[in-house]
């Protein structure tokens, strides 16, 4: 409508005028107006920017021959509001923004009706909290139960115990500052620690996993494989950022 209000602005839901009563998609095209869109030239399967006058891409991941997702989607980058906004949930305990990312979350869904409603199951990129855990809250599997409430005709994995699980702490991805030290962790600590609970839930499925921010596929890679392991047809992620990568 003509007369209807301009969002305030995503980092700014409090005082929106669609904070109760808006749609997804409201919350999902607010949250994609970051510093750094999604660039009109980049990666098919990662989202990375091409560099200026090519059509490869510079993420080793994406290259793997054996890489066990087949892309990730990311709903923007990883800048401004948006970037605020991750980390005041996932590492100050603001949990009042998983209704919000929820809301960005089906937001996507539904704005890709005809891609996404291909997935059979769409899991939380599992997340540790028992002892020695950086959070005792499941941030990822709290953001699937908000969009669930919100749309639970979307196949939500919602099961206790979930689809796949991680059974100890590993060192953050956001720590390993090289890429050796990322394959350390990966193959290492990660893929020991991720098991599937009922192998028979994931059998001859399609699945997309959720995850707050998208580097450069490794722990996605590393969750892929733990469900091709038990079955899985085929594994892609939907992230709500992707994380500026420099080559």
């Amino acid at each position: 409508m003509a007369d209807a209000p301009t969002p305030a602005g995503f980092g700014r839901c409090a005082e929106c005028a669609y904070r109760d009563t808006g749609t997804p998609m409201i919350c999902r095209d607010c949250a994609r107006q970051t510093k750094e869109g999604l660039a009109p030239s980049r990666c098919g399967v990662c989202d990375l920017p091409y560099t200026l006058g090519k059509k490869t891409c510079g993420n080793p991941v994406c290259n793997w021959p054996d890489r066990f997702f087949m892309r990730n989607y990311s709903i923007a980058m990883r800048s401004g509001a948006l970037e605020r906004a991750i980390t005041w949930y996932k590492y100050e305990g603001k949990k009042g923004w998983a209704q919000i990312f929820a809301r960005v979350l089906v937001g996507q869904l539904e704005a890709e009706r005809e891609e996404f409603s291909a997935f059979d199951l769409i899991v939380a990129s599992p997340s540790f909290t028992g002892a020695g855990a950086d959070r005792n809250w499941n941030h990822t599997q709290l953001v699937l139960e908000r969009a669930a409430q919100i749309a639970p005709e979307w196949p939500f994995d919602l099961a206790e115990p979930a689809a796949i699980v991680k059974t100890a702490s590993t060192e953050p991805m956001v720590k390993a500052r090289t890429w050796k030290q990322r394959i350390m962790v990966a193959e290492g600590s990660l893929r020991e620690s991720l098991r599937v609970t009922t192998p028979a839930r994931v059998r001859g499925k399609r699945i997309l996993v959720y995850d707050d921010v998208f580097t450069d596929g490794q722990t996605l890679n590393e969750v892929g494989r733990a469900l091709a392991r038990a079955g899985a047809k085929s594994v892609c992620g939907i992230t709500l950022a992707r994380q500026p990568w420099r080559q």
